[in-house]
């Protein structure tokens, strides 16, 4: 009886560590200018803005949800409040999964992925490490 309930528990809950992510993003602004942010997950949601008002602030979020690399998630940066007709600044994206952290840098003319740990990065801004 042991090894059929020692199977079910594995066959049910492998695949759904498989298929799913949870990712924390964490920005971090080295801009000249105060910085609003946004993230476009891969499900269409987006994320809550984020403010960096100075260099070297940092704000986070947090990427969840399953099959999070059928597309790509993208950070969009904007120099005022992102309202409707504003136009990012720079954006970055990639297709991420996994389970880990990814840090990006929010620089005065572009967005970058600047290191990641636990996540599988493609076809996109994939940083280092």
């Amino acid at each position: 009886m042991f090894p059929i309930l020692l199977f079910l528990v594995f066959f049910f809950s492998i695949p759904s560590d498989v298929i799913s992510c949870d990712i924390t993003a964490t920005l971090t602004s080295q801009s000249y200018y105060p910085v609003y942010a946004v993230f476009t997950f891969h499900d269409g949601r987006r994320s809550p803005i984020l403010y960096l008002p100075y260099s070297g602030s940092s704000q986070s979020t947090r990427i969840t949800g399953t099959f999070c690399s059928s597309r790509p998630t993208r950070l969009d940066a904007y120099r005022s409040y992102p309202g409707y007709g504003g136009w990012p600044y720079a954006s970055s994206q990639a297709f991420l999964e996994g389970m880990g952290v990814v840090h990006y840098s929010v620089l005065s003319d572009g967005v970058f992925m600047g290191a990641k740990a636990g996540v599988i990065c493609a076809a996109g801004d994939c940083g280092r490490g």
